[in-house]
């Protein structure tokens, strides 16, 4: 019989081939800062795949561009977000993942709300793009 460690991989990427995933993070991150649904979904593949934190699975860059715009221009205009990174791995030279924290505060610096999301990542175009994603609330202990 083989042992847990025998039988299943574990990925090891290198540290550094994390660097650029965590600086495209920080993009995405300015450009909900700025409120600026063009640049947030601007490295967002046409055919994306995400799901929302109210449950919803929207297919296709247009539908998911709408809700960003809606929120960022709407009930999100004065809000303030800040991603973590919590773990992020290059699975192959153009693929990669990562599972980051997005917390939005309101104008008076309260919580309004707490995701954990998993982005699934590729290289196109010399460029990182985001094609699939799901957002979870992290609820209130």
């Amino acid at each position: 019989m083989l042992n847990q460690s025998e039988k299943n991989p574990s990925l090891h990427s290198d540290p550094s081939d994390t660097e650029e995933i965590k600086q495209f993070i920080a993009m995405l991150e300015d450009a909900l800062n700025n409120h600026d649904a063009e640049a947030y979904n601007r490295y967002f593949t046409n055919d994306i795949s995400c799901g929302s934190p109210n449950g919803a699975l929207l297919k296709g860059w247009e539908p998911l561009h709408a809700v960003h715009k809606n929120f960022l221009e709407g009930p999100l205009r004065n809000s303030t977000f800040r991603y973590t990174v919590h773990n992020a791995k290059q699975l192959t030279p153009n693929t990669a993942y990562a599972h980051v924290q997005l917390v939005r505060t309101n104008a008076n610096a309260e919580v309004e709300s707490d995701e954990v999301c998993l982005y699934v990542l590729i290289r196109k175009q010399e460029a990182w793009w985001v094609c699939a994603g799901h957002n979870t609330r992290v609820q209130p202990s």
